[in-house]
């Protein structure tokens, strides 16, 4: 048991590092090249949510720079049921990273998604009051967990009308 949870954090830990160092490459490049160099790494860093390879770290990469232009390619790689849950839970905080209304519909379809609900919530959670009112909308959906979710992350937002709306499901229950 113990070594089984040894590999998984290896393989989290070198993931983490490698995403890490890539960001750092492309930070590090973008300092010291002109405005069209950092358009051209932007681009293939887009580019390359297609390469099943390196796509995770790409996802990661535009993540952590609060890229708003990868929004709708980060969209895609959520939604693609054959990259695999890791790959689409990366996808879905690197949306919530950067922090963009336009992906709150995505990010609410995938709370159907059992692979990716939790990271779809706290990417909601992470965009904040944008995600209010399609949050509170799925407080009436049809799945239980879908519902706890969406009351989870609403009251983690802590607004007046998240709470309110947390408070009335509350007592339905």
């Amino acid at each position: 048991m113990t070594e089984i949870s040894f590999k998984g954090v290896l393989r989290s830990t070198t993931v983490m590092f490698l995403s890490v160092g890539l960001v750092g490459i492309w930070i590090c490049g973008c300092e010291t090249q002109g405005q069209t160099d950092q358009e051209q790494k932007v681009e293939r860093l887009i580019k390359e949510l297609q390469d099943q390879d390196v796509r995770v770290h790409a996802a990661w990469a535009l993540g952590s720079i609060g890229l708003v232009d990868a929004v709708p390619d980060l969209i895609k790689l959520l939604r693609d049921q054959d990259a695999g849950g890791f790959v689409r839970a990366i996808a879905a905080w690197a949306l919530g990273s950067i922090g963009s209304a336009d992906a709150v519909p995505a990010l609410t379809q995938a709370l159907q998604d059992p692979e990716v609900r939790g990271d779809a919530t706290e990417a909601l959670v992470q965009i904040g009051k944008d995600a209010v009112p399609a949050l509170v909308q799925a407080l009436q959906d049809q799945n239980e967990y879908v519902r706890l979710h969406a009351a989870w992350a609403l009251g983690e937002m802590g607004t007046p009308e998240a709470l309110k709306a947390v408070k009335e499901y509350e007592s339905q229950q």
